[in-house]
């Protein structure tokens, strides 16, 4: 049923939904006119009731004082007859009937008691019958004419709504024109505006409309950050002479190498040169600051790429080196970090193009506090850049585990 609702036109479904509103609204409020009524009307009638006994009560009891039951009879037919009364009887105070009149009427009946007194002396009691059936069609007229005034005022409401709603569905039509596409203009629409329009904004090529906005130069960009740059000295050579399936299969087996030794240390893998990669570190981490994961990461990278050639027939040769840049590498939102830190790449592959056997460090690489108490190394010939001997023992340690782990992944199926 709500489905179906859900479905129908704007006009309809906004009636509907108001007009059963304002029925429930005007249905409760009828509820508690029908409470309160029955309420007000019952404690009315209880203290007409009571006024009109005493009132009967008094003026029996000075008949009955003379001890004239036929001056009582008489009156007791008179307020019968005149009162409201349905009935009245009065009892002595052993609850014997001295006299009644009238005979009660209705199907809703209430008594009502009030004592005869003579000489301040209780005498008897007087006993009146009401009939409450008028007051009670009465009430449930009343009551009937609200439910016709509710219903009455849920039409209204259904038609002003439908009116209004119709009026709107008309001006979201005009807008799923606006937007419709060529190819869908054969297409059935729903009846439900909202979803028609909905569904043509579905179809538009969003992500063509929306314009890119950059978030603006985030902190860790402009942290220190180490380059770790691999000239690929074998591919350079392979370039020429492999068929490009075998030149794929290549390029893969030397991504998986540099992909896994990376992995350990939070590397960044780009491509910054025609033959060289460059393995990004920023941040911090406890496996050590940039520049000593930098180092660590190249020395798995020689290590690997030495195993990994004893099953291959084709060379994993390179020249790699690390240096450290005071920016970090920056992103499509902030240029300036990369445009930065060209100089050093330029460097590194300068340093690299001399194809040195070793792992080399540069001057501001080797006063990292990590390089410097963890890792030893040797100057070089090339100018200020040294090159990397080994580890610490337990640094050491860990290298050759992770060497061990790596090897056994790119071993397996």
């Amino acid at each position: 049923m709500f489905k179906r609702i859900q479905n129908l036109s704007l006009g309809p479904q906004l009636a509907l939904i108001a007009a059963a509103c304002c029925l429930l609204v005007s249905l409760a409020l009828v509820l508690l006119a029908t409470r309160s009524s029955q309420h007000l009307l019952q404690s009315q009638q209880a203290e007409h009731g009571r006024a009109l006994a005493q009132q009967i009560a008094s003026r029996l009891g000075t008949a009955l004082e003379t001890g004239d039951l036929l001056s009582v009879a008489a009156s007791l037919q008179r307020f019968a007859t005149t009162s409201p009364a349905e009935q009245v009887a009065i009892f002595d105070v052993e609850g014997k009937a001295l006299g009644e009149a009238g005979e009660p009427r209705g199907t809703q009946l209430q008594r009502y008691r009030a004592p005869v007194r003579i000489a301040g002396d209780v005498a008897g009691e007087v006993v009146i019958t009401l009939s409450t059936d008028r007051a009670q069609e009465a009430r449930w007229r009343f009551l009937l004419s609200l439910l016709g005034l509710a219903i009455l005022l849920s039409v209204a409401v259904y038609g002003l709504c439908l009116h209004l709603g119709q009026r709107l569905g008309q001006r979201l039509l005009a807008l799923r024109k606006r937007v419709l596409l060529e190819e869908n203009r054969d297409a059935v629409p729903p009846d439900n505006e909202i979803e028609a329009l909905a569904r043509e904004i579905d179809a538009l090529p969003m992500d063509l409309l929306r314009a890119r906005s950059g978030a603006g130069p985030r902190d860790e960009n402009y942290t220190g950050s180490a380059i770790l740059y691999l000239h690929l000295t074998s591919l350079m050579e392979y370039v020429d002479t492999l068929d490009e399936q075998s030149l794929h299969r290549y390029t893969d087996r030397l991504h998986q190498v540099v992909y896994a030794a990376a992995g350990f240390y939070g590397g960044r893998i780009q491509v910054m040169r025609q033959f060289g990669l460059a393995i990004f570190f920023t941040g911090d981490s406890s496996a050590g600051s940039t520049a000593f994961r930098a180092a660590s990461c190249a020395w798995l990278v020689q290590a690997v790429g030495r195993e990994v050639e004893k099953q291959m027939s084709l060379s994993l040769g390179m020249a790699m080196a690390v240096a450290h840049c005071e920016l970090g590498l920056g992103d499509e939102a902030d240029i300036y970090p990369g445009l930065y830190m060209q100089h050093t790449l330029d460097e590194l592959q300068a340093v690299c193009a001399s194809r040195p056997p070793r792992v080399m460090l540069s001057p501001a690489a080797c006063e990292d506090v990590d390089i410097s108490g963890r890792v030893e190394h040797q100057p070089s010939e090339l100018g200020e850049y040294a090159i990397l001997e080994s580890f610490e023992g337990p640094y050491a340690d860990l290298l050759e585990r992770q060497l061990q782990l790596i090897l056994r992944k790119l071993s397996g199926p």
